[in-house]
């Protein structure tokens, strides 16, 4: 065969700019393909192994008598990669089912015989392939292997968790120590992106060492909710981009706690947690497969066709055959409360007798009410022991000054009495403080964004420095550019489940943001930076002294409360 020929025949392969990579396949196919064999892993269905050596062969004699004299070394699963991606043979194609674990898995529809040939020949070279991309791995043996039993995965696996002060530190969960996975629903609220609520899922997880339901369901502080959401990297939501899909979705993993201070405190929303019926290789099962998911998809969020819900049912259908193959699930859901009151109702999939009385189902930690009736209450105790309440209700006390809400204290000599008193109303005069910090917070953090943005301050840390010592720009850094920072950036993206080495830098760092000490020096250092000609900036400070005064008011009713008063670890 003439130089020519070769060289049409690698266009055919290849298409017309031969690569390096190219180079290198061609090199090894017009040798002996003995050695890339020989890389396949051992237990690599004997089936597949010998499609694969038949391909080879065909392409090597395709080739064998004018190889390119450039030797490029490549690894065994590149090479078997860019050979599968150019393959005829239906029996290493992508089928339907692929193609709806792929889009489940990464959040893409395009390129999936790239996808399919680059995870087969993951899944045919890579020893622990089956413990890092196990969505895949169960997929390859039950159309290559059928019957075969998936391989035992020992050890922790990651998930980068999304925090308000300290970035995205990576926890280690041993799946062993989920004892249970819920669906968990929160009910809905005024603003768009929540009118039908918010599903998602819930890890319980025990403590080290501990068994008992009742130990696992109540350490709420290791528990981890895993849920689909758009990466609005703006400071507010954009209704046309979530409507449209141009918004970044991604499988989010956060604290249980800040969902419930986010939803139960934050927005008066209450929490329903559903335990699915899931065996203990069941389990296990979802919850690798859903971390494969975590770290690898990367979708697009559209309100009416692409949410949470639709993509809390494709996770959940990509993880557990029981759910896929169930009847309940043969529509599909594109309303978070319809699909969450859909397996509800099925008796298969979840123990719905958990939520038939919600006083009950509040006591064993499968309901979370709204927190707007407690403090409803204590409203109305603190109005009610006051000589000439200034408020009618929470939104109107919040409204007030916190130095005015300190003076009308002060004033009212009988509440004074009453307050050092009555420790239940001490008690409820301490709720509404620590509520209008907690609120503060959450503005501030929102409206500081904008006023960065507007300034581009993040853009220049070096400016920031120059106007402040080094203890106020640290902590003007750690509690505040950096959230920003992280909100702003896109999560980080792997294919499948990263080992520990693969995760350097990615650690979050714990910083005392809410300690009195941080707190004070951070409302110091935005008034430090002050910019009077901007509108932004003063909003900003605004917020920031009515923070800081709320604090002081704190303190005043309780000098000995500890420094995390508001949700604070």
């Amino acid at each position: 065969m003439s130089r020519l020929a070769v060289i049409f025949i690698a266009a055919l392969f290849f298409g017309c700019a031969p690569t390096a990579k190219q180079h290198a396949v061609e090199s090894l196919l017009a040798g002996d393909t003995r050695e890339l064999l020989h890389t396949l892993r051992e237990g690599a269905p004997a089936n597949l192994k010998n499609t694969i050596a038949s391909e080879l062969e065909a392409r090597r004699l395709a080739l064998a008598s004018a190889a390119p004299d450039e030797k490029m070394p490549l690894e065994p699963k590149a090479v078997l990669a860019a050979i599968l991606e150019q393959t005829e043979n239906q029996f290493l194609l992508s089928d339907a089912a692929f193609e709806n674990l792929h889009k489940a898995a990464s959040g893409s529809s395009h390129a999936t015989k790239n996808a399919y040939a680059s995870a087969l020949a993951g899944y045919l070279t890579q020893e622990n392939f089956a413990c890092q991309q196990p969505l895949y791995s169960r997929y390859f043996d039950d159309r290559y292997a059928p019957g075969r039993a998936a391989p035992e995965c020992r050890g922790q696996i990651p998930f980068s968790v999304t925090t308000q002060y300290e970035g995205t530190p990576v926890t280690w969960v041993d799946p062993r120590r989920v004892s249970s996975i819920h669906l968990l629903f929160a009910s809905k609220s005024d603003n768009m992106a929540s009118r039908f609520g918010h599903i998602a899922l819930r890890l319980v997880v025990c403590p080290d060492g501990y068994t008992t339901e009742a130990e696992c369901d109540s350490n709420l502080n290791e528990h981890l909710v895993l849920g689909f959401r758009a990466h609005i990297d703006e400071f507010s939501l954009n209704s046309f981009k979530a409507l449209s899909g141009e918004y970044r979705a991604y499988l989010f993993a956060n604290r249980f706690m800040d969902v419930y201070q986010e939803y139960a405190i934050g927005e008066f929303r209450e929490i329903y947690s559903l335990p699915l019926r899931l065996d203990v290789v069941e389990r296990e099962a979802v919850v690798r497969g859903l971390a494969d998911i975590h770290w690898r998809y990367a979708g697009r969020y559209s309100f009416f066709t692409h949410n949470c819900a639709t993509m809390t049912q494709d996770a959940l259908r990509a993880t557990w055959p029981a759910f896929a193959k169930a009847e309940a699930m043969a529509d599909d859901y594109v309303r978070p409360d319809s699909l969450f009151e859909a397996v509800r109702l099925s008796s298969h999939l979840a123990a719905k007798d958990k939520l038939e009385a919600l006083e009950a189902a509040e006591r064993g930690g499968y309901f979370f009410s709204s927190t707007r009736e407690f403090y409803d209450r204590a409203l109305n105790e603190v109005k009610n022991a006051m000589s000439n309440p200034k408020f009618v209700d929470l939104e109107s006390y919040l409204q007030i000054d916190p130095i005015e809400r300190r003076q009308d204290r002060a004033a009212d000599r009988g509440f004074l009495l009453r307050l050092a008193a009555d420790r239940h109303l001490k008690e409820a005069q301490l709720m509404l403080e620590e509520y209008a910090i907690l609120r503060s917070e959450r503005l501030m953090q929102i409206e500081g964004a904008k006023y960065f943005e507007q300034q581009d301050f993040i853009a220049k840390a070096d400016d920031i420095r120059s106007r402040l010592d080094a203890e106020h720009f640290r902590v003007f850094e750690d509690c505040l550019l950096e959230p920003i920072r992280q909100h702003q950036a896109p999560m980080r993206k792997a294919d499948g489940i990263p080992d520990r080495k693969d995760l350097p830098g990615i650690n979050g760092e714990e910083t005392a943001c809410r300690s009195p000490l941080n707190r004070k020096l951070l409302h110091e250092a935005i008034a430090g930076i002050e910019n009077s000609k901007s509108q932004q900036w003063q909003v900003l400070n605004a917020i920031s002294q009515y923070c800081a005064e709320s604090i002081a008011n704190l303190k005043l009713l309780d000098p000995n409360l500890n420094a995390a008063t508001t949700g604070g670890q």
